[in-house]
């Protein structure tokens, strides 16, 4: 790298002192009456002229081709990539627009809604999830939910829930998980409703935690809103908010109280039997000492 460097530079030397003679002897070609002084100033100003026009013409050439790059790269990435993709069905994106579930576990991926609308009579499904991609930024998308199927699912990913959760967390078997709603999938989409179909896939898929029906959530909003949900319940999503019910209750801790109580009527009963046995023993003393005295 050094010797290319070095070579590099006597090369440009040997470059600039011949253009530099070359320059003097058109001056002397073309004053051949002048003094040698005034050829040199002269040479000096056409040096200084020429080095000054070739800077700016590099410079304008440069921020040229950087916008010549610029717009390439714009028309490649809005224009000739999504066409290629668009003709190709998705084929060389590695993502998938369907996604099928079934007992919590993805048992079919579909890239296109069309190829899925050709086997969907043929598989077995609790959940679906149609995410619609950016066309051009992957990690830009909206995903519809459904149990069974769902109907224009472009049209349902286009309307957006305007709604974010500061806080939004899962806890079973006195253990806590954070939801993240938005990123990789975002399912901030009006309509989406989420259930225990949907938690125990999203449990399975990021955590890998076989989700049970005895499980809680909490959110709560932009607006300060909190809920606690106990398992039946369903969260839906408006356009500027979110619906939620719940006819599940928290586990009961009567069990805790009916054995502390439990246990205390077995030491009152142990109690009362100790003091019985000592009022015996007492009466019997008695007598002996009694029969004993006659």
């Amino acid at each position: 790298m050094n010797i290319l460097i070095e070579l590099s530079n006597i090369v440009g030397t040997v470059l600039y002192t011949a253009y530099d003679i070359l320059l003097l002897g058109c001056v002397i070609i073309i004053y051949p009456f002048e003094s040698l002084e005034s050829k040199m100033t002269i040479h000096s100003n056409c040096i200084k002229s020429c080095n000054n026009y070739c800077n700016d013409l590099c410079y304008d050439i440069s921020w040229k081709m950087c916008e010549i790059v610029t717009v390439v790269q714009i028309f490649n990435k809005k224009t000739v990539v999504p066409m290629f993709h668009r003709m190709t069905n998705n084929y060389f994106r590695n993502i998938n627009a369907v996604s099928l579930i079934k007992n919590g576990e993805e048992i079919r991926q579909f890239a296109t809604w069309e190829s899925f609308e050709v086997e969907k009579e043929n598989v077995e499904f609790d959940l679906i999830l149609y995410t619609k991609y950016n066309e051009t930024e992957s990690k830009k998308n909206y995903t519809a939910i459904g149990e069974s199927c769902l109907k224009h699912p472009e049209q349902l990913c286009s309307h957006i829930c305007d709604v974010n959760f500061i806080i939004f967390q899962l806890t079973t078997d006195n253990s806590k998980y954070d939801i993240n709603l938005k990123e990789p999938q975002n399912f901030f989409v009006k309509d989406n409703t989420l259930k225990f179909a949907f938690f125990k896939w999203y449990m399975k898929k990021v955590y890998d935690v076989n989700l049970t029906e005895d499980f809680s959530v909490n959110y709560m909003t932009q607006d300060m809103s909190i809920a606690n949900l106990h398992h039946p319940f369903y969260i839906k999503f408006n356009e500027d908010g979110v619906t939620s019910f719940s006819t599940g209750k928290p586990k009961p801790k009567e069990n805790l109280k009916d054995n502390l109580n439990d246990d205390q009527e077995t030491n009152d009963c142990l109690t009362s039997s100790h003091r019985e046995e000592s009022l015996y023993t007492n009466i019997i003393n008695s007598e002996r000492l009694k029969e004993h005295c006659e």
